[in-house]
């Protein structure tokens, strides 16, 4: 070859290098944003755990209070209502961290700003949440 054909090639090559360093260097922040966001998962479905831990511990305290007659049928039932919106609110919560990458303080203060902005009981926000990602996740 010539010099010129010489430097044209490599030209190509070190035009090559350039857009290779560049895609190494995006899939390398992809891969970054992969990793944290299984990890932003892996909390967040340790926080589910610890939650239907809890409500477990809930129900079963309820049901003694009840069998010890300390508690009557109505309060049962609002008690077990109470329990339900509060896992659902968490559930909401967890969405709100994956969806929008915060923390758990974060997305309480979102959820409650849209429940004031937009006239909305904070639990049936969090129910139209939950049920609207449930329903993205099945189609």
């Amino acid at each position: 070859m010539n010099d010129r054909g010489d430097t044209d090639l490599q030209r190509q090559i070190d035009d090559l290098v350039s857009v290779v360093t560049v895609n190494r260097g995006d899939i390398d922040g992809l891969i970054d944003r992969a990793d944290h966001a299984q990890i932003e998962a892996e909390a967040a479905n340790l926080r589910a755990d610890r939650l239907e831990e809890r409500l477990a511990l809930d129900r079963e305290l309820i049901a003694e209070l009840q069998a010890e007659g300390v508690l009557n049928q109505e309060h049962v039932d609002e008690l077990q209502a109470a329990l339900k919106s509060s896992r659902t609110i968490g559930a909401a919560i967890g969405i709100l961290m994956a969806n929008r990458q915060v923390g758990q303080d974060d997305a309480l203060t979102i959820l409650k700003e849209t429940s004031q902005r937009t006239n909305t009981k904070l639990r049936d926000l969090a129910e139209t949440l939950v049920a609207d990602a449930d329903g993205a996740r099945q189609s």
